[in-house]
């Protein structure tokens, strides 16, 4: 936990901040530099002879494809294709890291052990390595101090690092004029980015398609079977996706929280992302249904003062 190395004193449903919480909303949605401290994910560790080959037969991304320390968007999903967690996926010499909410460590493991135990594959929480995010052009100013850095078009730079570089990459971030934030200002980049995390209380809920993992390289609709396969792709084929998630602006009120409730003209659509930009403005994703995603009419359903606002996302519905 960063909190061992760093002062993290402030929690709000969208994770941690460290310093003023406008002020480092502000450096995200203006594009300066930050380094954030993630605590809000965690590792998963997948290894042995069969690790590749095992994930690959489980996950909505084709695991044969990457490289070391190369890295992708994808969902583990049920029988039923309802995504039972999301993650980012990193290939480490011969292992597997998966990258999580970390309220999906424990269930994940058990999930994904099950099938495991057929294949010379282990599944096992990696609990001594941080997780940090680079943001605003800073991955070239600290990725030296990190060491395994990967970038994603939807995601931006992320890094994985052992406990004893840590005070290394805070003094660098400072003497680089790099301003530290904690999760909170993460989620408020992923949420502009319009990537939902799937946390524990959403699992088996949605589609990947739902999520719009379709739409940010989440899915490969080429690579073969894995579990829930056969509904994904049905789905991709006959064009039957009608709930997308989209982003939102909430002001005047205090709190919204993953599972809140949007109604929209009879439909419920489900917040799965929080961050919040002040202290009664949030920014959220949300799922609704396609139709409804240009309605002025949208409300909280616990705080029905509130003003909600559609925002665009950074990529096209198809």
């Amino acid at each position: 936990m960063w909190s061992e190395y760093t002062s993290i004193e402030h929690q709000v449903p969208g994770g941690t901040y460290i310093h003023d919480l406008e002020q480092e909303a502000r450096v995200v949605e203006s594009g300066e530099p930050y380094l954030a401290l993630l605590d809000c994910l965690a590792l998963i560790r997948v290894s042995g002879e069969e690790a590749g080959s095992f994930l690959q037969g489980q996950v909505t991304c084709d695991i044969n494809q990457m490289g070391d320390q190369q890295a992708v968007l994808g969902a583990h999903c049920n029988a039923k294709g309802r995504a039972q967690a999301t993650f980012i996926c990193v290939k480490q010499d011969a292992d597997y890291l998966l990258l999580l909410p970390s309220d999906q460590v424990a269930g994940t493991v058990q999930v994904l052990s099950k099938f495991a135990m057929f294949s010379k594959a282990d599944v096992s929480p990696e609990p001594n390595l941080l997780l940090c995010a680079l943001g605003g052009g800073s991955a070239p100013e600290l990725s030296p101090l990190i060491a395994t850095v990967f970038t994603l078009p939807e995601l931006g730079t992320l890094g994985i690092l052992e406990p004893a570089a840590a005070q290394a990459l805070l003094q660098g971030a400072q003497e680089k004029s790099v301003t530290v934030v904690g999760d909170n200002a993460w989620m408020l980049s992923q949420i502009n980015a319009g990537v939902v995390h799937i946390t524990a209380n959403q699992s088996e809920q949605w589609i990947p398609q739902e999520i719009n993992y379709d739409l940010i390289q989440g899915i490969n609709f080429k690579k073969g079977c894995y579990k829930g396969q056969e509904i994904v792709a049905r789905i991709h084929y006959r064009g039957q996706t009608k709930v997308r998630v989209f982003p939102l602006e909430i002001h005047g009120c205090e709190q919204v929280r993953v599972g809140d409730k949007i109604l929209s003209a009879g439909y419920q659509g489900t917040v799965l992302s929080v961050a919040k930009v002040s202290d009664r403005t949030l920014k959220v994703l949300t799922t609704l249904k396609t139709e409804r995603s240009e309605s002025e009419n949208l409300q909280l359903e616990q705080n029905d003062g509130c003003e909600i606002r559609v925002l665009p996302l950074p990529y096209a519905i198809t």
